[in-house]
């Protein structure tokens, strides 16, 4: 079983269909009504055009390859990219049927290799709930550090909750 990073296709629409048409994420997001077929259609053709420079966000689709055959299980986010302090965030997502398998912590560990070795990243970082567990273990696990809580940041069904930063530093031999 292995894991690679593709473009995003047109084909793709009707994931991206389901995956932002699911309420039970928008949360986490800034999503906060329905999309639709055709804005998603659209928006592929538009990433297909725009670099990460000039667009400071990208969208890799996640398949995975498992005894010859591939399925795309999910996507990451880079997003907020600053080419000049060499950062980015990032978001993971996957098809609900492929959650709690695992598969975020290879997933992120081959997208911080891809940052620094093709962007030459020098920080990548996420915003987590802090009640999203699962994925505050996977981050340190993979070499993310808690850097900071933003208080009340997220208002979920009338109710705020905080929100934990992680970065993960590309240190050379200089800073450590």
């Amino acid at each position: 079983m292995e894991f690679k990073f593709r473009a995003v296709e047109l084909s793709d629409a009707d994931l991206f269909y389901l995956w932002e048409n699911d309420m039970s994420v928008w949360s986490v997001g800034q999503t906060q009504r329905p999309f639709s077929h055709f804005a998603l259609e659209q928006y592929v053709l538009q990433a297909q055009n725009d670099t990460f420079y000039a667009a400071g966000q990208m969208r890799l689709m996640v398949d995975l390859i498992d005894q010859g055959e591939t399925k795309t299980v999910g996507c990451v986010d880079l997003y907020d990219f600053s080419p000049k302090d060499l950062r980015a965030a990032m978001g993971v997502l996957f098809s609900s049927e492929y959650r709690g398998r695992g598969y975020a912590k290879p997933v992120v560990e081959m997208l911080w290799e891809y940052v620094t070795k093709v962007y030459s990243l020098h920080c990548l970082y996420s915003f987590v709930p802090s009640d999203n567990i699962s994925s505050k273990k996977m981050l340190l696990s993979s070499g993310f550090e808690r850097t900071a809580v933003l208080k009340d940041w997220l208002c979920e069904n009338g109710k705020f909750k905080d929100v934990e930063v992680y970065q993960k530093i590309n240190r050379t031999k200089d800073e450590e």
